[in-house]
């Protein structure tokens, strides 16, 4: 069964919290067990240094100097923490020893130094002792032994374990459980993410997740799974619009190719027929050519994927080569174009992409221009901007359609210009390609009077 991610949390931080809290025990414990072991060695240093000065050495061998006050002060002494003294030879040899002893001795272990500390036993009962030499001119005629028994400290520092040990795991167990709800109040927007994520569907692409208060990773998170949606939505409304515009635009000349090839079928023609048929069907398949052009285009861009490959343009270099593409154009109808620049002005921008641009423009001005109407190109400085205008003498446009007509297919009366071919797309991608190179893109235009579209390059 998998594990819910607030289990996983709270179980990766008992455990590391667990490793910290461990070490912690265990200083504890030491630092006590350090604190309570220097106590003793401590005063059983006071005791052997007390007793030190009553022990004397005649004739090779230890003696008590005052035997009688000796006994007599271990007697009056309460034993509520029993200090164990003996005397020994240089053999271990017990010659002398504390009442309290009784019947039993401490152990001499001659292999320990001088004054050394360490831990034995006494009737079972666990004690700490000090040898202290006793020496005869430099030679070692026995051994003052001092005891304390650390029954009573063991007995502290077992208790100090057994609460350690048990402490552990309570406390491990409530950190678990305390950071488990810490942590689910904590994951709970993420539930809501998922929540509202399981809401959103190909038919339902406008639903956001609630962007939360908070200005943490999960608000990063929600903000760029919002902006995600925001462009999975986009994509899917441009690739029903494309597949929308694609099947209304197309149906219409392929009906008139079905419709001509039909007319060729149902009886015998004369050669001119066929040619005049064909003609207008071939006409009729470089229309859908053109279209399909301009509709990849125009998905092209829509969806960014093209790369911009910044160059220096000549603006006025690029207007004479499109002037000689509409040349054929120009002349049918008869148009005088004109051409006004200062100087010689250059532009960063993707070449590709400006050359379709201007070439809409100019193209609009010569189907849209009167029978021996004028064109005016002018490129101009002003400031950091460089701005190129061209104004036609045509039919114009009505104020209220001019932001109607960058609308892909949208068309300005056709029916008043049915001599005027066109599928009301150039604009569109005019004005889609100005937002992609931020090129400002304007528009003047009066019914009658001609219209004047305009571009800023900023450098």
């Amino acid at each position: 069964m998998a594990t819910s991610f607030k289990n996983k949390i709270a179980l990766n931080f008992t455990l590391s919290t667990a490793f910290l809290v461990a070490v912690i025990f265990f200083v504890i414990y030491n630092i006590v067990s350090l604190t309570v072991f220097n106590e003793l060695r401590n005063e059983i240093n006071l005791e052997a240094d007390k007793h030190f000065y009553e022990v004397g050495v005649k004739d090779g061998m230890p003696f008590i100097a005052d035997k009688a006050e000796w006994l007599e002060r271990e007697h009056r002494e309460l034993e509520i923490n029993p200090v164990f003294v003996q005397i020994t030879d240089s053999r271990g040899i017990i010659i002398e020893k504390s009442p309290n002893l009784k019947l039993d001795g401490l152990n001499t272990d001659l292999s320990q130094e001088n004054k050394a500390f360490f831990q034995t036993q006494l009737k079972g009962q666990a004690i700490v002792q000090i040898q202290v030499a006793l020496k005869d001119k430099s030679e070692i005629a026995g051994y003052l032994i001092v005891a304390i028994p650390i029954t009573e400290s063991e007995k502290v520092l077992y208790n100090l374990k057994s609460v350690l040990l048990i402490c552990f795991p309570v406390v491990l167990l409530v950190l678990f459980f305390v950071t488990r709800f810490i942590a689910g109040k904590s994951i709970q927007p993420v539930l809501s993410v998922i929540s509202t994520a399981g809401k959103i569907t190909n038919e339902n692409l406008t639903a956001r997740i609630p962007v939360p208060a908070s200005k943490d990773e999960l608000r990063k998170l929600v903000v760029t799974i919002n902006d995600l949606m925001d462009r999975i939505e986009n994509a899917v409304e441009r690739e029903k619009q494309f597949t929308s515009d694609a099947s209304h635009e197309l149906r219409t000349p392929l009906a008139v190719i079905k419709g001509t090839l039909e007319v060729l079928i149902r009886k015998p023609r004369s050669i001119q027929e066929y040619k005049d048929k064909v003609a207008f069907a071939i006409k009729e398949i470089n229309r859908i050519s053109y279209l399909v052009d301009q509709l990849l285009l125009l998905a092209r861009f829509e969806s960014q994927k093209k790369a911009m490959d910044h160059q220096k343009i000549d603006l006025s270099e690029l207007t004479a080569t499109i002037l000689l593409r509409q040349q054929q154009q120009i002349l049918e109808k008869g148009i005088s174009v004109s051409f006004d620049t200062e100087d010689q002005y250059c532009v960063y921008y993707d070449p590709y992409v400006v050359d379709i641009i201007i070439e809409n423009v100019i193209s609009n001005a010569v189907k849209y221009s009167t029978q021996s109407g004028r064109i005016r190109i002018r490129i101009s400085k002003n400031d950091s901007e460089i701005i190129y205008s061209v104004a036609d003498k045509g039919i114009g446009i009505e104020a209220n359609e001019i932001e109607k007509i960058l609308k892909p297919f949208y068309r300005s009366n056709p029916l008043q210009h049915p001599h005027i071919t066109g599928n009301g797309l150039g604009l569109s991608i005019v004005k889609r390609m100005c937002e992609l190179l931020r090129i400002e893109f304007l528009i003047e235009s009066q019914p009658g009077n001609g219209t004047t579209a305009s571009f800023v390059f900023r450098s």
